[in-house]
């Protein structure tokens, strides 16, 4: 028999391209971006912190979008993305956590 629960939301993670997060805009004054999110079966959007937007693209342009590693996390609401954050990460050789 299968038992039965009740969940308050449901978190869910969007890992991006670095390459399209890069080309975003963000201008300064704007305080929020919305976006939307292609998947294989759906598309959600998205609001963002213009700040946040500015702060990943400045990581994937230092760094190179092959070096970094681009999220989104926020709770599932129909096709929208609610609470969302954008975090843009260099990811980190196994060469340099050995040394």
């Amino acid at each position: 028999m299968t038992q039965i629960l009740t969940a308050k939301s449901m978190k869910v993670t969007l890992v991006l391209d670095p390459a399209e997060v890069a080309r975003l805009e963000a201008p300064d004054g704007k305080p929020r971006v919305a976006i939307a999110i292609r998947l294989p079966d759906r598309r959600v959007s998205v609001d963002l912190s213009a700040k946040s937007v500015r702060k990943a693209i400045a990581v994937i342009r230092e760094h190179g979008s092959d070096n970094v590693a681009a999220i989104i996390q926020g709770k599932l609401a129909g096709d929208f993305v609610t609470e969302a954050g954008l975090v843009a990460q260099a990811k980190v050789k196994v060469s340099e956590v050995v040394s």
